[in-house]
């Protein structure tokens, strides 16, 4: 038993979850003043990022695939955004079940106006982990995501 308990405790999952909720309060409490959620300014930054590239809007299932995320999460995290009118959706034209999301330019204002306070919190965790950590991590972060993709 004391074996399982401290397999337990080094599980991979829940130290990436306690490490995970302690960055997302940083992002979080920085972009407070701006009324975003870290969440949202992730999703508004891939929106803006897809306007840029030319494909104006992305399907709920494009956008959900790029932030790691399932449908229906996705559609909570876009409900606050609508109401605000910094996000809007509509059929696609050639598939009416799908939905098209696109970035509204008042959506645009607000993130780049909170892009300084996001720039403050990755500061901050930078400056607690340092350069290189932060750069390690990131990099062990895309390896892991790119290897648990088709993981089951």
């Amino acid at each position: 038993m004391d074996k399982e308990l401290r397999e337990v405790m080094g599980c991979t999952c829940l130290g990436m979850r306690r490490v995970t909720r302690r960055i997302t309060q940083i992002y979080d409490h920085a972009l407070a003043p701006s009324g975003i959620t870290v969440n949202q300014f992730g999703l508004l930054t891939h929106l803006h990022g897809a306007r840029l590239a030319g494909s104006r809007r992305l399907s709920m299932g494009a956008l959900a695939e790029r932030l790691g995320t399932d449908p229906t999460t996705l559609n909570r995290t876009l409900k606050p955004l609508q109401k605000k009118g910094w996000v809007s959706d509509s059929a696609d034209p050639e598939d009416s079940r799908v939905r098209l999301v696109v970035i509204t330019d008042k959506g645009r204002r607000e993130l780049l106006g909170a892009m300084p306070l996001w720039r403050k919190a990755q500061s901050q965790v930078e400056k607690a982990l340092g350069a290189k950590a932060t750069a390690a991590l990131g990099d062990l972060l895309e390896f892991a995501a790119a290897r648990l993709a088709d993981a089951g």
